[in-house]
């Protein structure tokens, strides 16, 4: 009987021996803990960090035009300060508009480069979309101070209302407003049913159009080859996503031998 308590009572030492050794794993692996909080606390620090200084350079970027604008609003910059203004803002925004496209079209196709993954390439194409909408809210803020044809916020926001070339204004407008629809749907992808964001990303292409024509039919510079490069990009990017989309499909593994 003896024996029989004793054998009985090792296996609860061995129980015990385990249960010590994983309460001082525990207490080694608690030990590492602060360290690995550290680390994450550093990396987050350091994101933070990078996150304020773009917030910083954008927030001092739209502090100087706001206070370029209000001088030109009050008169007391050159004439063609504002006129500069506005025709770099639309000729940059259009040219950034046009390879957000371009690069939307070419989103996971083969011809992308390998070392463009996935993620940059939906980085970049925000990125660019988001560049192109902001020079054109600016675009349209300066030409509400322009010294020779000055519009109406209503001649702005509203097509057919403007005072000088209402047409391309007003085509200009649509594009602005097919931009911002893109860009606000794209934004709430996450509350919005997932067909209705890919159907309202196809405006993209309409503001395309309607910007270059706005350009063509408004703009006093010569920029045909801008305009021209400019398209022949985009229909090139198309093209080569509806090609790949209509192409013949391998045809599944049938694992018969030779």
């Amino acid at each position: 009987m003896t024996h029989t308590t004793t054998d009985n009572r090792k296996p609860a030492r061995g129980s015990l021996s385990s249960a010590t050794g994983r309460k001082n794993s525990a207490a080694t692996t608690a030990g590492k803990d602060p360290a690995s909080a550290t680390r994450s606390k550093n990396s987050a620090a350091a994101t933070s960090r990078r996150v304020s200084r773009n917030d910083l350079l954008l927030a001092a970027i739209a502090g100087a035009l706001a206070m370029v604008w209000l001088l030109a609003w009050v008169g007391r910059t050159p004439e063609s300060l504002a006129w500069t203004f506005l025709r770099l803002s639309g000729v940059a925004g259009y040219a950034l508009l046009g390879l957000s496209v371009a690069l939307g079209a070419l989103t996971s196709s083969r011809f992308i480069p390998a070392w463009l993954a996935k993620p940059l390439q939906f980085g970049w194409h925000g990125l660019l979309s988001g560049a192109a909408l902001a020079l054109v809210v600016v675009h349209g803020a300066f030409s509400l101070v322009d010294a020779t044809y000055p519009q109406t916020a209503a001649g702005v926001l509203v097509p057919g209302l403007a005072t000088y070339a209402p047409v391309a204004l007003a085509l200009g407008t649509l594009a602005f407003y097919a931009m911002t629809t893109v860009y606000v749907s794209y934004g709430l992808r996450t509350r919005v049913p997932a067909r209705w964001t890919k159907r309202l990303h196809l405006l993209a292409y309409p503001a395309f159009i309607l910007g270059t024509l706005h350009g063509v039919m408004a703009g006093s510079d010569r920029l045909t080859w801008l305009y021209g490069l400019t398209l022949m990009v985009v229909a090139m990017a198309t093209a080569v996503r509806l090609l790949e989309r209509r192409g013949p499909k391998r045809a599944p593994a049938t694992g018969t031998p030779k």
